[in-house]
């Protein structure tokens, strides 16, 4: 390649490159200059009194692999005059920060495989020490976090017919939760909260006039009462949505503690059955192979319970799919509510009375049809993120990088 063009290559083009060099297997050395003869003053602003008074040696940078290789370029350091200000500075290169040995590019691409992975990986791809990525990424972490929560919320406060979707997830299982705000048409996460009380969420919303500002059309979240009171207050012409994979566990945990009483009244052979093959119970009937249908139709055989259970179940399903509209929902969970009142068992009607107590949130999905699908899947990034940072004890950072793992995806090429 021509020395002409390997400075476009490379994204360099204030450099001129004079020599290419192979010193190991591994590595291409690359001398350059700069190709102009003046740099303005940090103190005028000008050049036309800015003179070279020398050097101060070669300083070796690392760029961008390259050919499974890696890029050193070897440029002077320059010390230069201004006459007019009577001070000496030193050339600035525009793709390396001053006293620095790693490019810009080399730190983004190598702090972007950090924040999808570890330190460690990103070293490892890199050929790099660890400790060195490991601290390009700390000191990227607060910047990166300005930069997407600013940009997030922006985004949130503009967009017209905003759907939020509130949802905890675990540090402890058990023990110790946060709380999330996503906005789910524009797929992003706006915050972490500490806790889930109401106590925390009322004292988040005191503190950050920016939320209050919002205008929701919508809310999903799960039957969790304190969600549904702490939203009340903050949007009460919001429309709040239960959302429907937690709505929809209600049901097949019904279905479930069914099976569980039917099993004991089987014969050995037949309970050994249905309780290895009772997660068939679960899916709707369409979305199982036609060999996985013929096993639950055996499944269902042996109970008439079982059978009018799991057709109830179908029927939610259903409900959920094919209603056109928010009236027609309404007059359909009425005859579901019905359909499940003939069911002689203790768990069904424990569900139906919590279906009723909360219809309203229930029926509304047929108002605004979104879930908190997308928040699920994040839940999923977040346990990978804390599983491999050792659920680091510094706040600041352990929510900065939830918020960049979760939102990555849009602001990073």
């Amino acid at each position: 390649m021509q020395n002409q063009y390997i400075s476009e290559w490379l994204d360099i083009p204030a450099l001129q490159v004079l020599n290419v060099r192979t010193l190991h297997p591994d590595e291409i050395h690359i001398d350059a200059t700069p190709l102009e003869e003046r740099q303005s003053c940090p103190i005028c602003l000008r050049d036309q009194h800015v003179i070279r008074k020398g050097s101060n040696g070669m300083r070796t940078i690392r760029h961008l692999s390259a050919f499974e290789k890696r890029i050193y370029l070897r440029v002077p350091s320059l010390r230069m005059y201004c006459r007019c200000c009577d001070i000496g500075f030193s050339w600035t290169y525009s793709f390396v920060g001053p006293k620095q040995q790693y490019s810009h590019s080399f730190r983004a691409q190598t702090v972007e495989q950090a924040l999808g992975s570890t330190a460690a990986h990103s070293a490892r791809m890199q050929q790099a020490p660890a400790s060195t990525v490991q601290r390009m990424q700390e000191e990227s972490l607060p910047i990166e976090k300005a930069r997407i929560y600013e940009h997030v919320w922006e985004e949130a406060k503009a967009s017209e017919h905003l759907v939020l979707g509130v949802d905890d997830f675990a540090i402890k299982k058990g023990h110790t939760y946060n709380t999330g705000i996503h906005n789910l048409r524009g797929e992003t996460m706006l915050e972490v909260l500490s806790g889930r009380t109401l106590d925390d969420l009322r004292a988040y919303a005191a503190q950050h006039p920016d939320f209050r500002q919002l205008a929701p059309y919508a809310v999903v979240m799960d039957l969790a009462a304190v969600y549904h009171t702490w939203i009340r207050e903050c949007f009460p012409n919001a429309i709040r949505i239960a959302d429907r994979f937690h709505v929809h566990g209600y049901v097949i945990e019904s279905v479930q503690a069914v099976r569980k009483t039917v099993q004991h009244t089987l014969s050995p052979r037949a309970k050994a059955l249905l309780k290895s093959q009772h997660r068939l119970l679960n899916p709707p009937k369409e979305t199982l192979t036609e060999e996985s249908q013929q096993r639950l139709e055996v499944l269902l055989s042996y109970s008439p319970l079982l059978r009018s259970v799991w057709e109830w179940k179908e029927a939610f399903s259903v409900w959920y799919d094919c209603s056109p509209n928010h009236a027609v929902a309404v007059l359909g969970f009425e005859r579901w509510c019905t359909q499940g009142d003939q069911i002689d068992h203790a768990a069904v009607h424990a569900t139906l009375k919590t279906m009723r107590n909360w219809k309203e949130a229930i029926v509304n999905y047929h108002r605004c049809r979104w879930t908190n699908a997308t928040v699920e899947g994040r839940h999923n990034r977040i346990k990978a993120f804390q599983r491999r940072h050792y659920f680091t004890r510094n706040r600041d950072r352990y929510i900065a990088g939830i918020l960049i793992e979760c939102n990555r995806h849009r602001f990073f090429s």
